[in-house]
């Protein structure tokens, strides 16, 4: 008789359920993992309440790490018991995108958490090429940040954040705040963290983010134009989805200023017609990010998101508002889309049912 292990499992829309399931078989090349944490992702909560996964049912959850405790028949032994981030995207490795690593844009991917069962679960089945085997002193929170770090990252490089340069992030959610710190380590002189809720704000000085503003108190516009000596920014993130700010953004940029777009927006975009002639006068560059960069050469982001979270340039620890059990999983969500309380970011780690 096949083993069990409880999971959050979504039948269907607004429909997850915490039971038991039959644990994974693995086939030859694939890993089971005993998930330690796994992080709630903003993209998680119309998952679960309304669009759903791409089949029922499906265990959502996508920002994970843990133990290996078994492995298939062609990957080797030694590796059991190896502490372990999960890459969530399985490339196809044969359409035109992954032939140039572009996996990202893969024609035929699989996703952990929403293609396939992911990280809301006790074990997790995994391949062997998407682990990331993690050093002892990153401590198992932190490996499940590890994916978002990766997206920040791809968001920074992607739009050449570079050295001496002033950049803003809109949005401080868990990409916005890593975004902003990864703009600090590429070298950028200010690094403007704006957010509406002084929470956040709080929390991203805490970080060291000491430009760090709080749109719903101060005057944004003002104080980035007295800091940048009039001269404007080299480069904005949107990260916050809010129509609002994408004009707002712009206005702030020089010419010749890059905007990169992360943020998701919930309600429709309307672009002004200052800021439309302002894009065209000023010869700005709107580039958008997804996702996260997956090939090994000639540079691999994740084991560079590695070194920053396992050097401490990275930190996590300041923005978890939440640890929950699986068993909570459901409740976390409902925290996060009815913001019934101030969360931050909500780590589920399944040991906690067995307290």
């Amino acid at each position: 008789m096949q083993k069990m292990m409880y999971a959050a499992n979504l039948h269907a829309p607004n429909d997850l359920r915490y039971e038991q399931v039959p644990i994974p078989e693995l086939g030859a090349e694939d890993v089971l993992v005993k998930v330690s944490a796994c992080g709630v992702c903003g993209s998680d909560i119309p998952r679960v309440l309304t669009q759903g996964t791409y089949h029922f049912p499906t265990i959502p959850g996508h920002e994970f790490g843990g133990t290996i405790t078994e492995v298939g028949e062609s990957v080797s032994k030694d590796i059991i018991g190896k502490r372990v981030a999960v890459i969530p995207l399985i490339p196809c490795r044969t359409c035109k995108f992954c032939e140039v690593g572009q996996f990202a844009l893969c024609e035929h991917y699989d996703f952990l958490g929403s293609r396939n069962d992911g990280g809301f679960a006790e074990y997790v089945k995994v391949p062997e090429k998407n682990l990331v085997f993690v050093p002892d002193n990153v401590d198992e929170e932190s490996v499940a940040f590890l994916e978002p770090i990766s997206v920040a990252l791809h968001v920074v490089s992607n739009n050449e954040v570079k050295v001496g340069e002033d950049v803003a992030v809109y949005g401080l959610g868990a990409i916005g705040i890593f975004v902003a710190q990864w703009a600090k380590a590429f070298g950028a002189a200010h690094v403007f963290a704006i957010d509406l809720d002084p929470k956040k704000v709080a929390v991203a000085k805490e970080m060291g983010l000491v430009d760090a503003i709080c749109s719903a108190e101060e005057d944004a516009e003002a104080i980035i134009k007295e800091k940048t000596n009039g001269n404007g920014l080299d480069a904005v993130f949107e990260a916050s989805g809010a129509g609002v700010v994408f004009n707002q953004a712009i206005a702030l940029l020089k010419s010749g200023g890059r905007m990169g777009l992360v943020g998701r927006p919930t309600k429709s975009l309307e672009i002004t017609n200052p800021t439309y002639e302002k894009i065209l006068r000023g010869q700005i560059t709107i580039k958008g990010t997804w996702s996260f960069e997956f090939k090994r050469l000639p540079h691999n982001a994740w084991d560079i998101a590695l070194e920053a979270l396992s050097s401490g340039k990275i930190k996590t620890a300041p923005i978890i508002s939440h640890r929950l059990p699986l068993s909570k999983t459901y409740d976390a969500v409902k925290i996060m889309a009815d913001h019934s309380e101030f969360f931050y970011k909500i780590l589920i780690e399944p040991a906690l049912d067995e307290k």
